[in-house]
């Protein structure tokens, strides 16, 4: 197996995790396994080593624009939310971050090329959880080629 079969196999195993909402049990170095072992919280910018390794997330099947608003039937979804590093997403955020909030939406950074990009989102994110992974299984499998997008278990929306 090649050196990039082995990595898009690993995201999409990752991408599986965070979708069933089991990231922190995926990750070793997860933040709630470190602060059980006593060590500080790490700041909301701050990159965790595996997170480091998935630079730069490149989605190929995704880019920037509007997203029809659907129902959908993906009996328990977690919400997650799909951005980039770019000015629209960053916009979307801006306007969207309450209402992800309150669902405690998990974020998923599906095109970014650098830590300071990931940093920015997060900062902008103001505490949300934000994953840098690639989008494009889930953009195939829920049919949509856009970002940003909110999807929960019964409906997909920009």
């Amino acid at each position: 197996m090649t050196a990039m079969n082995l990595m898009n196999d690993w995201r999409r195993r990752m991408l599986c995790c965070v979708l069933a909402g089991l990231l922190a049990a995926c990750s070793s170095t997860g933040p709630e396994r470190a602060r059980q072992a006593g060590a500080p919280k790490p700041a909301a910018a701050a990159l965790a080593p595996w997170e480091a390794e998935m630079l730069p997330v490149v989605s190929w099947s995704l880019s920037p624009g509007p997203v029809e608003s659907r129902a959908i039937d993906v009996p328990s979804l977690r919400p997650v939310f799909l951005v980039g590093d770019d000015s629209l997403s960053r916009s979307w955020l801006r306007l969207q971050r309450d209402k992800l909030r309150r669902l405690n939406a998990l974020g998923l950074v599906v095109n970014v090329a650098s830590p300071a990009g990931l940093a920015e989102l997060r900062q902008l994110a103001e505490g949300l959880q934000l994953i840098p992974v690639t989008g494009d299984d889930l953009a195939a499998l829920l049919g949509f080629s856009h970002y940003p997008v909110l999807v929960t278990s019964s409906f997909l929306e920009q």
